[in-house]
């Protein structure tokens, strides 16, 4: 049995806050989809910490609610070590080494660094590193299932493809590298339906 809490019950951001393995997210032009995995995410940033979460649904998309806003990725691409584009990322001279060295010059805005991925190029818009606790199934992605409990070793990235609007990337650096593509969603369209929880 499922309760239904679209409306009330704390501000957008919570609702999703509180998600847990198998409540169902109903996404009003598409269909419901079963949380299967939730991320508890946290990192530091000089003495502010920062949350938000990633959660698995049952078609494999993943969804991810911040406070840069709510968004849904569809297809994921994993890099494999020893690969040219898993060099081109997280190499000593890569792509994510080069976009920290121009945000801490602050050159990172006259001076993007830009992935090609999927014959599609993106500009990198953030990085860094996430303390993670995860509840409900282990993810078939290897790189999603890889967290380390060392912080330090779970490297993320943000992209923006520089051709089309709205149109964003959401890397992992683990085991391998996974990059999942996908677009902002309106969390006003979406119906939360709460499992009964143990």
């Amino acid at each position: 049995m499922t309760e239904k809490t679209s409306d009330g019950g704390g501000t957008e951001r919570e609702q999703y806050f509180s998600l847990r393995q198998g409540d169902v997210l109903e996404f009003w032009s598409e269909g419901s989809f079963v949380v299967r995995t939730v991320f508890l995410c946290r990192e530091m940033a000089g003495n502010r910490a920062f949350e938000w979460r990633w959660m698995l649904l049952d078609d494999g998309s993943l969804v991810e609610v911040s406070p840069d806003g709510f968004y849904r990725y569809r297809d994921h691409r994993v890099l494999r070590q020893g690969t040219s584009q898993y060099e081109e990322i997280v190499a000593q001279d890569g792509a994510l080494v080069r976009f920290e060295e121009r945000v801490r010059d602050a050159t990172s805005g006259r001076r993007p660094v830009h992935l090609t991925l999927e014959e599609r190029t993106f500009r990198i818009t953030s990085t860094g590193t996430v303390a993670v606790e995860r509840l409900g199934d282990e993810p078939e992605l290897v790189p999603w299932a890889s967290f380390s409990p060392v912080q330090e070793d779970n490297v993320y990235f943000g992209l923006a493809e520089v051709d089309v609007e709205d149109s964003f990337g959401l890397g992992l650096w683990t085991a391998h590298v996974s990059v999942c593509f996908g677009r902002e969603f309106d969390p006003s369209e979406v119906t939360i339906y709460r499992a009964e929880h143990k």
